[in-house]
C-alpha cells in the first residue's frame, strides 16, 4: 500500500495527513520525513491500519513522530486498531518520552512486562558514550542467546556495533541522537537497526579532503573500508568496517546502510558476499542500518 500525504486547509490552521501503510516500511516512512516542511500546524499521522513492525520500521516511525514533533505545533498519533500490534509497540518502548506536542489517539496499552533480555532490545536512544556501554551489554546478550554466551561472533558482533553507535554520537550531529532497537525470531534470527537523523555519511565523510568528489553511494562504499574516517586523526575509521566484518563473520547474514542518495545492501550466503546497491528516489535523511544474522551456527 503506498504511503499518501493529504494537506487540508481550514479557516485557523493547516492540517496534514500522513498514512502509514499496514505493513511498516522504512523506506515509505522516509519519504514521508521529506513531505513534512514545517508548513502545517498539525500533523496526523494515521497508523491505524499497522499490521507488524520489525526493529527497523518501529525506529522508522519513532524517527517520523520526533520529526513531525519538530516541524509542527501538534502531532496527532493515530495507534494501531489491531491491539496486539499496539501492545508490541509499547512493549518496544515506542511511546516512551514522545515529545510534548505529541497526542495518541488512545491510552497506552496496559502490559506485564517479563525480561526479554534474550529476545529483544526495546527502543533505545543513544546519545552519549555511556549509552553506547549499556547498549553493548544489550547486544551481547541477546546474541549470545543466538550463537552462544561465550561466542566470539556475538563477542564481536556486540563490540562493532558499539563502535558504529559511537560514531554517530561523536560524528553526525543528530537533534535527538540515534535510534536501536532489536528482535531475535525463532525462524530467521536477529534483526537490529541503528538509525539517526543526522548529517549521514556523504555529508559527514568528505570533511577529510582524502574522500571528497564522490557520489553518494561511493561515500557510503567507502565507509566501510578499514581507516576510512571524516577525522584526519590517526588510528580512526575503523567503526563501519569493523561492523561490516562482524556481519560478514556469521556467513549468512545481511547488512543495509542507507544514507543520501545511497542504499547499499551487502547479504552473506555461506560466506560468499553479494552486493546491491540503489539510489533512492529521495534522500534519506541521517544514516538508517538494519542488520540480520540468520539463525544459524557460526564459523
Amino acid at each position: 500500500m503506498p504511503l499518501s500525504t493529504i494537506t487540508m486547509k481550514t479557516q485557523k490552521s493547516q492540517v496534514q495527513r500522513i498514512s502509514v501503510p499496514p505493513r511498516l516500511a522504512a523506506g515509505h516512512l522516509q519519504a514521508s520525513m521529506e513531505e513534512i516542511d514545517g508548513a502545517s500546524d498539525e500533523i496526523h499521522l494515521l497508523a491505524s491500519g499497522v499490521k507488524f513492525a520489525d526493529p527497523l520500521d518501529i525506529c522508522a516511525l519513532r524517527t517520523l513522530i520526533d520529526h513531525a514533533g519538530e516541524m509542527s505545533l501538534r502531532v496527532y498519533l493515530e495507534c494501531p486498531s489491531d491491539p496486539s500490534v499496539n501492545r508490541y509497540l509499547e512493549r518496544m518502548n515506542l511511546y516512551d518520552e514522545l515529545p510534548d506536542n505529541v497526542e495518541l489517539s488512545s491510552p497506552r496499552p496496559a502490559i506485564r512486562r517479563q525480561p526479554l533480555g534474550g529476545k529483544l532490545i526495546e527502543l533505545s536512544r543513544i546519545v552519549r558514550s555511556a549509552d553506547v556501554e549499556a547498549l553493548m551489554d544489550r547486544i551481547a546478550e541477546i546474541a549470545g542467546e543466538q550463537f552462544g554466551k561465550r561466542s566470539t561472533t556475538a563477542v564481536a558482533f556486540a563490540t562493532a556495533v558499539g563502535a558504529a553507535a559511537e560514531n554517530v554520537v561523536m560524528h553526525a550531529k543528530s537533534p535527538t541522537g540515534a535510534l536501536v532497537a532489536a528482535q531475535r525470531y525463532q525462524r530467521t534470527g536477529l534483526e537490529l537497526a541503528v538509525v539517526d537523523r543526522g548529517l549521514g555519511i556523504p555529508r559527514t565523510l568528505p570533511a577529510n579532503p582524502r574522500h571528497r568528489g564522490l557520489s553518494d553511494l561511493e561515500a557510503v562504499k567507502r565507509s566501510l573500508q578499514d581507516k576510512v574516517s571524516s577525522s584526519l586523526e590517526e588510528g580512526r575509521g575503523a567503526g563501519l568496517w569493523e561492523l561490516r566484518e562482524a556481519v560478514a563473520a556469521s556467513r549468512n547474514a545481511t547488512l543495509a546502510i542507507a544514507s543520501g542518495r545511497a542504499d547499499l545492501s551487502l547479504s552473506w550466503t555461506d560466506g560468499a558476499l553479494h552486493r546491491n546497491p540503489s539510489t533512492p528516489a529521495k534522500p534519506i535523511s541521517g544514516t538508517w542500518i538494519w542488520i540480520r544474522l540468520e539463525a544459524g551456527k557460526e564459523k
